[in-house]
Formats: C-alpha cells, structure tokens, sequence
C-alpha cells in the first residue's frame, strides 16, 4: 500500500494534486488547532497540539492507546474545555458569542429571581394573608385594586384585621402583635384605625419628615368615640419601626436576588458556552469508539433524532401540530432518508437499528452525523470490531462523502484505511505530536516506527 502510494506521488498528476494542496494551504484552514493542551489533574492528556485540517481533506489522527487522540476530538466537539490554547472553526472560535440578547436575559431572569427574594424576604405567607385572605375573611369582593391597595398597606406596614374563633383581631401587619378583639367588625375597623392613628404619630415624631401615606385620614369622626386599648411603648416602637424594616427586607431581597439571578445566569452561560450544541450547530459533527444508538428506534427515527434542532416552533409546535412543524417534519424525513441512502441503509429504515449487523450500526451512527449537515465529521475509530471486507467498504464510504464535499478528521488504527484515504496523518504519543505529513512519509518516519508501528519499515 505504501509502495503505491510513492509511486502515486511521482507521476505530475499527482504533484499538480499536491501543488493545489499547497496553495489552499496559504488559505485559513477549516479546522485550527492551537496549542491544544488538556490536563487532568496532575495527568497531562494533549501537550500543545498543532493541527490544521484544510476544508476537502482527509486527516487521520493516530498513535498508540491511551495517546490523546479522543480527548482532542472531545475538545473539539465541545465535550471537554482545553485547559489552554483555541479551537477556531472558519477562523472563529467555536463558542457562542457575547450579545446584548445574552445581557437581557440575564437581566430578566434576575428581575423574575429578584421578586421572588423579595417576597421570600418579606414573608410569603404573610403577604399572602394580607393581600388575599384577610379580603375573603372580611367580606370583601376580590378585585385588582383592592388587592393592590392591600399590597400597599402592607408595605406601609399598616395595621390590618383578621378573624380567629369566630371574633375579629387588630393585629400588626406581619401578624406578630395582636392590639384587640372585638366581636363587631364595624368596631374592629374603627378600632384598627384608631390605633393606626396611634401607631402614624408615634412614627412621625419630632425631627421626621413623614410620608404622605402616613398622613392619610383612616378614620372618621365615630372613630373619636372608640376606646382605644393601650398599647406599650416598645409594642408601638416596633409597629413604628415596621415600615422602614418590611421595606428595607423587601429591597434588600429584590437587590440580593437580582444580583444571584443575573451573575447565576452569566455564570451557566458561560460553562455551556462551547457545549456539543454549539459545536454541532456551527457544523462539526462526531461519531464515538463505542456505538451511540437508541437500540430499541427504527434506524429512520435514530437519524431523525439527529435533526430535531433543524424541526421548528419546538414543544409547543409540535402539539399543536402548525403548518411549519408539519413541512420541518417532512424535511427532515426527506433529509434522514437521503443520509440513510448515502451510506447504502435505504432499504433498512424501518428496521430496529439493535437488530443490524454490526458494521451497519457504524453506518447508522454515520448516516446521522451527515444528516446534520455537517461540514467537518469527526470519525472517532468508525472500522473498530470490523472485519476485513466491511473495513474496505468503509473506506470507500470515507472517500465518497469527501467527495461530496464534507471534510473528514478521522481517528482509526487500521493502516490500510488510513494510507488508502488520508491527505495527511498525524501522529500523538502520549499526548505530543511526533510527526505530520502525507501517509508516505509519516510511514518512514523513524519515530512512528518506533512509537505506533513496531519497528516496521
């Protein structure tokens, strides 16, 4: 194989073939490996790998066991972060990119985690039983403004009446200091008001400047008549004091909450800012060592699951079964029927893909990679577990969708497959690039000899 490979490479054709190389090689490449280092703990698993991959080519990736060779791929894929260095796809790197749109999503998930701080900060509960429950236990008909007005007071840290055992209560607004009962809820009311009365001067004392809610008439002139129980110092300190502390907690909540929501947000973000979704929808696809298929669905509905992201409207779409969703449906099918017939599996869609022979299972994991649209596959060891005949049928798969236009980054220890479809090779041993070139000459390569290939010439 090698042999004729060398003399491939002597005739003019295949040095004009090389010269295009060389000139597309001025160009940026489609795939940019920079100083790639990845470590685990005190295990260095990929030391400052270098590798271009040229858009049409084929490039193998090989080395003895335990040598790098997935955890690249895993880093370009998105499945692993290298510790330093850049993965660049198109000249870009492959993460999603900071926008305002990122900004105001963070914002509005602050905002929505900060009103529920602040309600948490100022007792849900109670909020609860001012806003709502003490309207329905006095009798008043439930409407928006009333609840708003009920919001109101209890951010003013009004009094307020609830009922108990059959008789109605003067209470603070939290519900902690009980000032009367009465049977009557006329009396309650004026009671209530009375000692709101009570509570507003207390607070608006000598040297204070009030609010204008604070100076609001509550009562009326029945309201004089009323014996007011008495109310100790401290008790009417604390009720004083209770305006400024519910809205300082309420505050203190919504600004705790805004800054956890937005920074939280900032912070997932950015760890699933090159997650295998990304990398996917930029145009890289994979396939693993160990086959990744969904045993028990039909070969068709394995490639479709591939697709699903190309489907619009989503969820909600797909219920409703709108217009769009159908025609994204249709597409999809059509383009996971074209895949499965790529790699010669058109007559097996309805099959159940754990039912395959083995080398169609590999088939099938490459049939949905290209159903994305894919225009670098990432071929992580695809002839494992095959025999020689379904080996050979491989590597006429990998040349045709190169033909087609897709750029293949192949991982694969079977030499045959690799000198037969590579434009270049390279080389890791534990972690480092030991050589690059053509196959030929990555073959004669004194180190490989002795690192991958035995000591065989």
């Amino acid at each position: 194989m090698a042999d004729a490979r060398r003399d491939s490479a002597a005739n003019p054709a295949a040095r004009n073939q090389s010269g295009k190389k060389a000139a597309s090689a001025s160009s940026s490449p489609l795939l940019d490996l920079e100083g790639i280092t990845v470590r685990f703990g005190g295990l260095v698993a990929v030391s400052d790998l270098e590798l271009d991959v040229e858009e049409g080519s084929i490039v193998s990736l090989i080395g003895p066991n335990g040598a790098g060779k997935t955890t690249a791929f895993n880093c370009v894929s998105g499945i692993y972060s290298p510790t330093s260095g850049s993965v660049r796809f198109r000249g870009k790197r492959l993460e999603r990119a900071f926008t305002p749109g990122t900004i105001l999503k963070a914002l509005a998930v602050g905002l929505l985690t900060g009103l529920l701080f602040a309600a948490a900060a100022v007792d849900l509960d109670r909020l609860w039983m001012a806003v709502v429950k003490r309207g329905m236990i006095t009798g008043e008909p439930f409407t928006a403004s009333g609840a708003m007005e009920r919001l109101r007071g209890y951010f003013r840290a009004e009094l307020a009446i609830d009922q108990m055992a059959g008789k109605w209560r003067v209470v603070s607004a939290d519900g902690s200091d009980v000032l009367a009962i009465k049977r009557d809820l006329a009396l309650a009311r004026l009671v209530r008001d009375g000692l709101q009365a009570k509570v507003t001067a207390w607070r608006t004392g000598p040297g204070t400047v009030p609010d204008a809610s604070d100076l609001a008439t509550t009562g009326d002139a029945a309201a004089a008549s009323v014996v007011l129980p008495p109310v100790k110092d401290e008790v009417l300190d604390r009720l004083a004091a209770g305006k400024s502390r519910i809205r300082f907690r309420g505050w203190a909540g919504l600004f705790a909450g805004m800054l956890l929501g937005t920074t939280g947000t900032l912070a997932v973000w950015q760890r699933g800012r090159r997650s295998p979704h990304v990398v996917a929808r930029a145009g890289i696809s994979r396939t693993f060592q160990n086959i990744r298929l969904f045993s028990n669905m039909s070969v068709l509905e394995n490639v479709l699951v591939g697709l699903d992201r190309t489907i619009p409207g989503g969820v909600l779409a797909m219920l409703l079964r709108t217009p769009a969703n159908r025609r994204g449906e249709a597409e999809a099918k059509r383009r996971a029927l074209a895949a499965l017939d790529f790699v010669g599996l058109s007559g097996n869609a309805n099959r159940i893909a754990g039912q395959l022979p083995y080398g169609d299972q590999r088939r099938l994991e490459i049939a949905r990679a290209l159903a994305t649209g894919a225009q670098l596959l990432l071929l992580d060891e695809p002839a494992a577990g095959m025999n020689p005949s379904e080996t050979g049928d491989l590597a006429g798969l990998i040349e045709r969708i190169r033909a087609s236009g897709v750029t293949v980054l192949l991982i694969e220890h079977h030499m045959n497959v690799v000198m037969r479809v590579s434009d270049r090779v390279a080389v890791l041993d534990h972690g480092t690039k030991i050589a690059e070139g053509t196959p030929a000459e990555v073959r004669r390569d004194e180190k490989v000899i002795e690192a991958y290939l035995g000591g065989e010439a």
